[in-house]
């Protein structure tokens, strides 16, 4: 079948990322005079849109043997797809787990996320039915205030407490211990510093303070954390200090920047390609699209795109532009459900190029700007322009 919207998915750009990672972070952890950390490859949200399946063959190829997930079901098929790979890498689930599933999490050998120590204690008698010794991680708030046990002045004394007690609990594996940064991207990629914090030289090293303090006291109380792992995507590329024994690699896989700049080392993975389906003039004063907001001042030539909200591509993105046969071309109007329109008129003199049929690039095949310039127009970040990209549009391997 012919499609109108593909979404292709390069598996040697997830290969290089992920080379690159382990060249930095090996590079980094030099500097430091550590060990190389693991990467941990985060391949939630269906790899950010790319497909799980695909990114974890291609990560798994390249090395990665440890992803982390959102959610039980997409633990439990990433488990199903590596045991088809032949391989059984660690799977970390980040999210909140339901104690009506630990039973499958024992089978499929998944390591669980643990946020409180009434969550865990939950987590354990449901171990303890189900007659096993459930694997966990245990995530400190140091700051971001979403969830974790808290890492603050008030609450380190009350978690390290509790984390000691739950290390002796005979249901519960403790075998890893994670923060996240909130602002490792604005601190260490953008140069700012949080207003407030310039004492510790910013609000990541802040958090990473009380991260620290916490494997103190628990290191002195004899509880053997396991691996411990902080920096995501922003900190592995700008504070070995804090790569532990791993760090979390996330939307840098895809070879986009968390602070959406462009960095020639990172290749992005996704190209999202229309086509073009209708050509027609409109004459000076008709309006074009919903609303009617927008009006040709002119006699324009319109080219009618195959894409819409509903495939991912944002009424907010209205006004950007897109890519037909190499050049870039203004949308006008405001983007439909299924379909929007592309300004295509030809110079003075010129023949415009563009014909029905013509594929269209939204956003990929270059160095990542198409996707960051969405993002900025629409007020969000560019992990949101990936992972928006709708079911309906098919993925195409390129391998």
């Amino acid at each position: 079948m012919k499609h109108k919207n593909i979404a292709y998915v390069y598996k040697s750009a997830l290969i290089n990322n992920y080379s690159q990672i382990e060249y930095i972070v090996s590079e980094g952890a030099k500097k430091t005079g550590e060990e190389k950390p693991r990467v941990i490859c985060v391949v939630k949200a269906d790899a950010y849109g790319h497909g799980i399946a695909t990114t974890a063959g291609a990560l798994g190829d390249a090395g990665c043997d440890f992803f982390a997930v959102s959610s039980e079901e997409e633990a439990a098929e990433l488990r199903e797809i590596e045991k088809r790979n032949g391989r059984h890498p660690d799977i970390l689930i980040l999210g909140h787990i339901s104690p009506e599933n630990v039973g499958t999490m024992l089978r499929d050998d998944i390591i669980c996320a643990v946020v409180s120590y009434d969550n865990a204690l939950e987590l354990a008698n449901a171990a303890k039915e189900f007659g096993g010794k459930l694997k966990i991680h245990l995530k400190l708030d140091t700051g971001m205030n979403r969830v974790g046990f808290p890492a603050d002045e008030r609450g380190a004394e009350k978690t390290t407490r509790e984390i000691t007690e739950l290390s002796k609990n005979e249901n519960l594996l403790i075998c890893g211990i994670f923060t996240h940064f909130s602002s490792a991207d604005e601190e260490f990629m953008n140069g700012n510093i949080i207003e407030g914090y310039e004492q510790y030289g910013g609000y990541t090293r802040m958090q990473l303070e009380r991260f620290n303090k916490i494997l103190d006291v628990l290191h002195e109380n004899g509880v053997d954390t396991g691996v411990r792992h902080a920096a995501n995507s922003a900190a592995s590329l700008g504070l070995p200090e804090a790569y532990f024994d791993a760090v979390r690699a996330g939307v840098i896989i895809y070879g986009l920047m968390p602070n959406g700049a462009i960095d020639p080392r990172f290749t992005p993975a996704m190209q999202f390609d229309s086509s073009v389906t209708h050509i027609h003039k409109v004459n000076p004063g008709e309006r074009i699209s919903y609303g009617a907001t927008y009006e040709a001042k002119r006699e324009m030539l319109i080219a009618t795109v195959a894409a819409g909200y509903a495939d991912g591509f944002e009424r907010a993105y209205s006004g950007c532009s897109v890519k037909i046969g190499g050049k870039m071309y203004p949308q006008v109007g405001r983007i439909c459900m299924d379909q929007f329109m592309v300004d295509i008129t030809p110079e003075d003199g010129e023949e415009s190029g563009v014909k029905v049929g013509d594929a269209v690039t939204l956003f990929g095949g270059d160095d990542g700007q198409m996707s960051s310039d969405l993002a900025s127009r629409a007020g969000t970040i560019n992990y949101e322009v990936i992972c928006k990209v709708s079911k309906r549009v098919p993925r195409v391997v390129i391998e």
